[in-house]
């Protein structure tokens, strides 16, 4: 049995905005949702450090940031993937952090991450200062990376990095899945659906077709089907759930990094959706 969880991630300082859904993926490919709540990030450390494996974690914050910037953060050392950006944001403070992008951005502007910037057009950049969510989601959530990295080694793989597991059956995929470019590649509103006047609407839209377009068979859905339609980052998190629990059934679906953007998803992260009819 497969271990399914959909992050929906929140820097926000109060900490109260993270949501979490977890369940198991059954023998006849069906998604069951045992658990959809509200979770502090220390709270979350914890319990992904311990999912039964296998499992795969979809989590919705960047993994990484703008090559540019990640070489910024570790002068004079140029990295090469993720984990070298991670140990360096891990060393900085958040108001550190904060001046690092400010001082970069000053002189750059805003560059997205290649991959982003070719498939994703819909996303922000890690170093957006408009909306004032993005940057403390980018620095807690690479600083959470960090400390599975570090506590755990060998049970992790983080595409499209190698995996560190010596078994299949030990390992937790963590990957990074935005909810709203996952909804776009299944042909559900992705847009409108937070908040506004047709928020509900569309919120009921898309519960009634994720079952459907994403061919994952969501037995109990109804149980948290009032939840998702008060507050959208319980949704979101359903959403992402149901993201890994398709990588989970048949990760061959999804768009990888090819040759050309390897190196470059390697250092700055990937969001993985599945491709689009045809694509």
């Amino acid at each position: 049995m497969t271990t399914i969880i959909g992050v929906d991630f929140s820097g926000a300082r109060s900490d109260t905005n993270t949501w979490m859904s977890m369940g198991h993926l059954n023998d006849d490919g069906s998604l069951t949702l045992d658990i959809t709540r509200s979770i502090r990030r220390s709270d979350l450390h914890d319990v992904l450090a311990a999912v039964p494996t296998p499992a795969v974690l979809a989590l919705d914050f960047p993994f990484g940031v703008p090559a540019d910037f990640a070489g910024h953060l570790t002068a004079p050392h140029p990295p090469t993937d993720m984990p070298a950006v991670w140990d360096s944001v891990a060393s900085m403070t958040m108001d550190q952090f904060v001046r690092a992008r400010n001082d970069f951005v000053a002189l750059h502007g805003e560059p997205k991450r290649a991959g982003d910037q070719r498939h994703h057009r819909e996303s922000y950049s890690p170093l957006h200062t408009v909306n004032p969510n993005i940057v403390p989601m980018t620095y807690h959530g690479i600083n959470l990376l960090h400390r599975w990295h570090r506590n755990h080694p060998g049970r992790w793989h983080v595409p499209p990095l190698a995996s560190g597991a010596r078994d299949a059956a030990d390992e937790a995929t963590l990957l990074e899945l935005m909810p709203g470019a996952l909804l776009r590649a299944l042909q559900l509103p992705y847009k409108g659906y937070k908040r506004g006047r047709l928020a509900a609407d569309l919120r009921a839209r898309i519960l009634d077709g994720l079952a459907q377009r994403s061919g994952v068979p969501l037995p109990n859905l109804d149980d948290v089907r009032e939840n998702c339609l008060a507050n959208d980052d319980c949704l979101d998190s359903v959403v992402a759930a149901v993201g890994a629990a398709c990588w989970a059934r048949d990760s061959t679906r999804f768009r990888h990094p090819d040759a050309e953007e390897l190196p470059a998803a390697a250092l700055e992260g990937w969001i993985y959706v599945p491709r689009a009819a045809g694509a």
